[in-house]
């Protein structure tokens, strides 16, 4: 996208507030930036906030300040945007669900966003507007642009679903108390939910991790040191199951899949996404893995019986290969195996997985069963690669015949 956009500055103090973590203007730049916007104007400040300069942003980022001036905005909008195109208008005492960007920056015709509940001559949370509706803006006054002008009208989708909540229906938030701050960094927590869950990340997992996120977004702790953080906690753990240390191990490991949901979440929140955080997927299988071989490992220390590397192998190579079915899916299909149809959907609740294997291990180690349990694990990693076998082949099949 070429579109310039115009950032509003609110005299509002707690319109300055950090939403999520970070401020709504260097907010609206990032997302903006990821949809292909690299200039922006920003009205109603005399210098660039401190905010901004410690945003890091990307070094093709153009920002021009607009110093307040005695014209009223939309002539001074046309005095700094006298090219023919469009513009991206956006107020910044607003939070906007960055679909509804995406909408305005793609859509054939501009639009305007309304704030909700405000009323008909409210200056409009965000609009793409044509040259000519600036000049009506300037000319006739806000109330003939907007008469004159569509709505952006969009009805919930789930691209941000939350399988425990329901989709999350767009958002357009006003920001100016301190109380809609809160409800504006809820907001966006909510939205950061991942779709797909399986049992345990749907009852419980999201409880504790909204809450954690919610405090430490306004940290200085960022979602790396959150990863490393819960790579060491998964080593120390390995070496109490190495040890025999089940039952204190396993709980520790619930604390692991707390944090592993936390990482990602912080990071979509604060719009904070690394190279690390592309690779927390390969730290978790090694990490996963190196449980299983310790439990392994015990078991064979303390009863002498080798049969249960073949019992810690199944799983782990179990766990390999539905890794495998994976990828095959996501290359042959374009989609996750958990999101083909209804059924995956429902089986991924249940699945055999880490979290689901924890969960397991749990009531089997503290009921004074580890070594049952561990088979139980065994057989149910077998079954869940069978089913995710069938259902793929079921697809692919499918899919050619289409």
């Amino acid at each position: 996208m070429t579109i310039p956009t115009v950032i509003l500055f609110s005299d509002v103090p707690a319109a300055q507030e950090p939403v999520g973590g970070i401020s709504l203007a260097t907010r609206h730049i990032k997302e903006l930036y990821k949809r292909g916007v690299r200039t922006f104007y920003l009205c109603g400040i005399t210098a660039l906030p401190l905010a901004l300069q410690q945003a890091r942003l990307p070094n093709d980022t153009v920002l021009h300040v607009v110093s307040p001036t005695g014209d009223t905005l939309p002539h001074q909008l046309c005095k700094i945007l006298s090219l023919p195109g469009d513009v991206l208008f956006v107020r910044g005492d607003c939070l906007v669900d960055p679909r509804l960007f995406t909408a305005l920056l793609t859509s054939t015709a501009p639009h305007w966003l309304p704030l909700p509940q405000a009323t008909a001559a409210t200056l409009p949370a965000a609009a793409r507007l044509s040259h000519a509706q600036l000049i009506t803006w300037a000319t006739a006054g806000l109330e003939q642009w907007l008469q004159g002008s569509p709505i952006l009208k969009l009805e919930t989708v789930d691209d941000y679903s939350s399988a425990h909540r329901g989709p999350v229906p767009f958002y357009v938030l006003a920001v100016t108390t301190p109380e809609e701050v809160e409800v504006a960094t809820h907001t966006l927590i909510r939205a950061a939910q991942k779709r797909a869950l399986d049992l345990p990340a749907l009852l419980l997992d999201p409880v504790f991790e909204d809450r954690l996120v919610f405090w430490l977004c306004n940290t200085r702790i960022t979602p790396n040191q959150v990863t490393v953080f819960t790579g060491i906690l998964g080593a120390g753990i390995a070496l109490l199951f190495l040890h025999g240390w089940l039952r204190l191990g396993i709980l520790l490991a619930y604390a692991v899949e707390v944090l592993d949901g936390v990482d990602g979440k912080l990071a979509r929140v604060k719009l904070q996404t690394s190279r690390l955080g592309e690779l927390e997927h390969v730290l978790d299988f090694f990490m996963e893995h190196a449980w299983y071989l310790t439990i392994t490992i015990f078991f064979v220390a303390s009863t002498n019986e080798w049969q249960w590397y073949w019992v810690g192998g199944g799983v782990m190579v179990s766990d390999v290969l539905d890794n495998l079915l994976y990828y095959v899916g996501h290359v042959f299909l374009g989609q996750q195996l958990d999101e083909l149809g209804t059924f995956e959907r429902g089986f991924r609740l249940i699945a055999g997985r880490r979290n689901i294997y924890a969960w397991m291990f749990l009531f089997g180690f503290w009921a004074g069963l580890p070594t049952q349990v561990f088979v139980a694990a065994l057989v149910w990693a077998i079954v869940t690669v069978g089913v995710h076998g069938a259902r793929l082949v079921y697809h692919l099949r499918r899919r050619g015949a289409a």
